[in-house]
């Protein structure tokens, strides 16, 4: 006769392997991600948004106040200038730029570059932790493993998030809270409820739009009957952070609703165009299913998830269609890459996609590549390239416009961009490039800057500090085959693992 503690000691186990199983997973992907994103990490940042939030982190440094030089931000009290960006991210990126401050007075280079640099780490680890939890999140849904693990690398191979994870945007780390805060919320401990509802009041810090995470998670704790602390936790997470959002305004602007950005962008005029076109256009600020094609697949892993988990594929979808329908007020005509604020919906739709099935792979791996041949010109090359080439030539308005003719579109002219930037750099000496730091373009040749004359990745500007570029190109190519060979490790021990619980059913 069989004892009964002998089955419940196999059970737990069975689990404790499971856990150990999923964490290596989870391991491989982060560790291969991080490595493969290493090597082509960027020298510099570029654009107002990251350079205003690096400014606040280099401030928290060195004067330990939020303060920015006059000309980076706006008038706030005492008359001294505040970043109009948000708090979170300079916070987090602040140990990192104090490391590229003391690197950049030891080694003679400008600190603007070795700050940036060790701040841009901070998007590659956020971006490539995100990885980890679409695969997580995707095993909640009921995803296989070798499922779930695909869809992890195709989020991180196929979709913008290979180009945001090189910018110091606020959206890596929004994409992070979402993605964490659903992950906790489809839990079913008390803890991972708490867990979530931090997370949501956070998101607002990270960035205001961060604020349909609560509301969502809310609902679909109160319709899978947990008790009432635990379902109104990610509502009051949200009232929170927004609390806590308007003692930052106060704290620059003195005032509680003021946060130096223009709210009249938020308009109803155009609010259909931008709606379908966040979706559908392949203009600038668009075009989900162009840029991010794996996503389109969400669509048959939703209706999947409808039949064994509905609430949890439901919340999913909120989530992403509050970010869709609040972007779809909001007036942006900015350089942006993609439909860079749909981009923290990316990780629970891909999360989705976990669950097609088999049959499906192969169009997701294609569509995959698709993603990857789109987004790979800004992997050495600044995306700005072609709008600073649009500003020269006099038709910024058209290649900055959500709807016109394609042929104005980013993604039609990002590899002759690259292609412009990187034939500048061969030609370009690296010292003359670092020398002019903080020099300004004239304002009808911006193509003039710097950070555009340069091949786009860290290792291209170490002859600066006497390392002569093959030695870069050495390390990143040893960063790559490193990262494959985690992540086909991962891999391995994924298929093993369905493989083992597919015996022990026969």
């Amino acid at each position: 006769m069989v004892n009964p503690s002998e089955i419940q000691d196999s059970t737990l186990q069975e689990r404790q392997l499971a856990h150990q199983q999923v964490g290596k997973m989870a391991f491989a992907l982060s560790i291969g991600i991080t490595l493969i994103y290493l090597a082509f990490l960027k020298p510099g940042i570029w654009g107002f948004d990251g350079n205003d939030m690096l400014d606040v982190s280099k401030s928290l440094v060195t004067e330990f106040d939020f303060s920015v030089p006059p000309g980076s931000g706006a008038l706030g009290r005492d008359g001294q200038y505040y970043s109009i960006r948000y708090p979170l991210l300079p916070i987090i990126a602040t140990p990192f730029v104090a490391v590229g401050l003391v690197l950049g007075h030891w080694f003679n280079i400008p600190t603007n570059y070795s700050s940036a640099v060790c701040a841009l780490v901070v998007s590659v680890l956020l971006t490539a932790l995100t990885t980890s939890l679409v695969a997580l999140l995707a095993l909640r849904l009921g995803s296989s493993r070798t499922g779930a693990y695909l869809a992890a690398l195709c989020f991180a191979l196929g979709t913008t998030a290979l180009v945001y994870s090189r910018e110091f945007f606020a959206e890596p780390l929004l994409s992070f809270i979402t993605a964490s805060s659903l992950y906790l919320a489809l839990g079913k401990t008390s803890r991972e409820h708490a867990g979530a509802s931090i997370l949501s009041g956070l998101a607002l810090t990270a960035k205001p739009a961060g604020i349909v995470i609560g509301p969502v998670l809310s609902a679909y704790l109160l319709l899978k009957r947990y008790p009432l602390r635990n379902a109104l936790g990610p509502l009051l997470g949200t009232i929170m952070g927004f609390m806590l959002f308007m003692a930052y305004n106060y704290l620059r602007f003195g005032s509680l609703l003021s946060s130096g950005q223009n709210a009249s962008k938020f308009t109803l005029d155009g609010m259909l165009e931008r709606f379908i076109g966040l979706i559908l256009s392949p203009g600038a600020g668009g075009g989900l299913i162009w840029y991010c094609p794996p996503t389109i697949l969400a669509i048959i892993g939703f209706r999947n998830a409808l039949k064994s988990k509905p609430l949890e594929a439901l919340a999913i979808v909120g989530i992403f269609g509050g970010y869709w329908l609040l972007h779809s007020f909001w007036e942006f005509g900015g350089w942006s890459w993609g439909p860079r604020f749909l981009v923290p919906a990316l990780p629970g739709l891909m999360a989705l996609v976990a669950l097609i099935g088999k049959k499906w792979w192969k169009w997701l791996i294609g569509l995959t590549v698709l993603g990857f041949l789109a987004n790979a010109p800004t992997l050495v090359s600044y995306f700005q390239r072609y709008y600073a080439e649009a500003l020269d030539g006099g038709y910024i308005n058209r290649a900055r416009a959500l709807w016109d003719s394609p042929s104005y579109a980013p993604l039609f002219n990002a590899w002759g961009a690259a292609y412009r930037q990187v034939s500048s750099a061969l030609s370009t000496n690296i010292r003359d490039v670092l020398g002019q730091v903080g020099e300004p373009p004239p304002g009808d040749q911006m193509t003039s800057a710097q950070l555009l004359h340069i091949v786009a990745v860290w290792w291209w500007v170490l002859p600066a500090v006497g390392i002569p570029i093959w030695v870069g190109g050495l390390l990143a190519a040893l960063l790559i085959g490193a990262g494959v060979w985690v992540l086909r490790w991962g891999w391995l021990q994924a298929s093993a693992t369905e493989q083992t619980n597919l015996t022990r059913l026969r």
